[in-house]
C-alpha cells in the first residue's frame, strides 16, 4: 500500500493512509462488505491489530475513509495492485481472460446516466485477478482493452477476450507485448462471421460426403486435411449441453487473415443447450439433440439461434495465432468464462459489489474488494482447496490468525 501516494495534505492528517487501506481490506476479508460494518469490526479488534501496525489514533471514521478512497490516484492504485500480484504470480505463460463488469450501484442519479464499467483480467488457472482498469466515462471497452494490455507482462501468455476485443489494434498490442490470442467472432463482425460460418459448413459437408463415398475427392482436399472436429456432451445448470468445436489451420478463406497474417487457426463453435425435462413420475424425458432442433420441447417450444449467450443454439467463430487443435480450443474457450462465473458472480453475490452505492470512490473500492478476493483465493490454494470464497471468508472471521498469516506476512509465490 506504500506504493500509493498519500493524496492528503500532511499537516491535516490524523490517520496513516496505508494503515487505513490495509484494515479496509481486512474488513472485507472477514465478510464486512460495507464501510460502516468494516470499520466497526476493526474498532472491536483494535488492540489485536496494534500487534502489527501502530494505529496511533485508532480507526478512522467512515467519512474519512470515504474521502481517502475518493482522492487516491486510481491509476497508481491499479499499478500497485499489479505489482503486488507480480510478486505472487508469474505472468509468464498464463491464460489471461479479460472482460468488462458493470458497477450498477455506482451509477450517477441523473437522467440517462451511463452505468460505469470496469475491465478485469484474471489468470484462469488460479482464478486470481491480475489487473483492473476503469473505463473512462466517455470511453468504451475497445479503447480501454489496449490500455489494460499494455500494463501486463504477457510474454508467452494466451489472451482471450469476447467479440468486442476482436480488432486489429488489440491484436497488435497483444503481439507487441509478446502474447498470443484466442478471440471470438460474432455477428458484430459480419464479414468474418459469415466467412467462418460458410467455411465450416462446407468442410463439414465435404468430410461427411468423403466418409460416405470413398471415391469422392473434395475440390479443396488441401484445406480438408487441416480440418478437425471435437464433440463434447455434458450436464450444466439443469440442462444438457452439446458442444461441437471445428478448427482449420488453413485460413485462406478468411479476409481478416489476409490483413492479419499472424492468424494460424480459425474455428467455429456450435453449442446446443437442452433444458432437462421430466414427466409427472420424475422420469427423464429430455430429447436428444436432433429431436430438440426439429421439434423443441414444452419448456422451449421456440428455439433461439445466434451468438448471444442466452441463445439455445449458440454459434460463434474463433481466430487465433496459435497452432491449436479442436479439443484444446474448446478448453480455452470454456476457461475464458471463469472470469464471469468465478469472479464477477462472486463480486456481486458475495461482496455485494452491484449494490454498492459508492460513486466517487467506486473504482478504488472495487480494487479493495479484489485485494480481499485474491487473499481469500490464495488462502484456498494454500490451506484448503475445497473451500469456496464465502466459506473462506467465514474462516478468516473465526480465526484472526489467518489475517496475520496472509496480510501481515509475505505470501508465498504460487508459481
Amino acid at each position: 500500500m506504500r506504493m500509493v501516494i498519500d493524496p492528503r495534505c500532511g499537516r491535516r492528517t490524523k490517520h496513516d493512509y496505508a494503515e487505513m487501506l490495509t484494515y479496509l481490506v481486512i474488513g472485507y476479508l472477514v465478510g464486512r462488505f460495507s464501510l460502516r460494518r468494516c470499520l466497526k469490526w476493526c474498532v472491536r479488534h483494535l488492540e489485536w491489530l496494534r500487534q502489527f501496525t501502530k494505529l496511533e489514533n485508532g480507526i478512522a471514521s467512515v467519512s474519512t475513509i470515504s474521502r481517502l478512497l475518493s482522492a487516491v490516484d486510481e491509476e497508481m492504485f491499479c499499478l500497485a495492485f499489479i505489482e503486488w500480484m507480480t510478486g505472487i504470480l508469474s505472468e509468464k505463460g498464463m491464460h489471461i481472460a479479460i472482460d468488462g463488469k458493470a458497477l450498477r450501484g455506482g451509477t450517477e442519479r441523473v437522467k440517462d446516466a451511463k452505468v460505469p464499467y470496469i475491465l478485469n483480467a484474471i489468470d484462469t488457472i488460479t482464478g486470481l485477478v491480475i489487473a483492473q482498469l476503469p473505463i473512462a466515462e466517455k470511453g468504451n471497452e475497445m479503447t480501454a482493452i489496449p490500455q489494460l494490455l499494455e500494463l501486463l507482462n504477457m510474454k508467452e501468455s494466451v489472451v482471450t477476450i469476447d467479440a468486442i476485443g476482436t480488432t486489429r489494434p488489440i491484436i497488435e498490442v497483444i503481439e507487441k507485448q509478446g502474447g498470443h490470442f484466442l478471440l471470438t467472432v460474432k455477428k458484430s463482425n459480419p464479414l468474418t462471421y459469415q466467412e467462418l460460418k460458410d467455411t465450416f459448413e462446407t468442410l463439414e459437408k465435404e468430410e461427411q460426403r468423403e466418409k460416405e463415398d470413398k471415391r469422392y475427392r473434395p475440390p479443396n482436399q488441401e484445406v480438408l486435411q487441416t480440418y478437425e472436429r471435437y464433440d463434447k456432451k455434458g450436464k450444466n445448470r439443469g440442462r444438457i449441453e452439446h458442444r461441437t468445436m471445428n478448427v482449420c489451420k488453413n485460413t485462406q478463406s478468411i479476409t481478416m487473415a489476409e490483413n492479419i497474417p499472424c492468424i494460424k487457426t480459425i474455428g467455429w463453435l456450435r453449442q446446443v443447450r437442452i433444458p432437462i425435462e421430466r414427466d409427472s413420475e420424475g422420469n427423464d424425458i429430455t430429447p436428444d439433440e436432433k429431436t430438440f432442433l426439429e421439434k423443441g420441447t414444452k419448456r422451449k417450444p421456440k428455439i433461439t439461434v445466434g451468438d448471444e449467450l442466452t441463445d439455445d443454439v449458440h454459434l460463434v467463430g474463433i481466430i487465433s495465432d496459435i497452432d491449436i487443435g479442436a479439443e484444446e480450443t474448446l478448453k480455452w474457450k470454456r476457461a475464458h468464462w471463469k472470469i464471469e462465473n468465478s469472479l464477477h458472480h462472486v463480486l456481486d453475490d458475495t461482496f455485494r459489489e452491484d449494490r454498492s452505492s459508492a460513486r466517487k470512490s467506486k473504482n478504488n473500492l472495487a480494487l479493495i474488494r479484489k485485494f480481499a478476493f485474491n487473499i481469500l483465493k490464495i488462502a484456498c490454494i494454500h490451506d484448503d482447496a475445497g473451500k469456496g470464497i464465502q466459506e473462506m471468508s467465514d474462516w478468516f472471521a473465526d480465526d484472526i490468525n489467518l489475517i496475520a498469516k496472509y496480510v501481515f506476512n509475505d505470501i508465498h509465490r504460487i508459481r
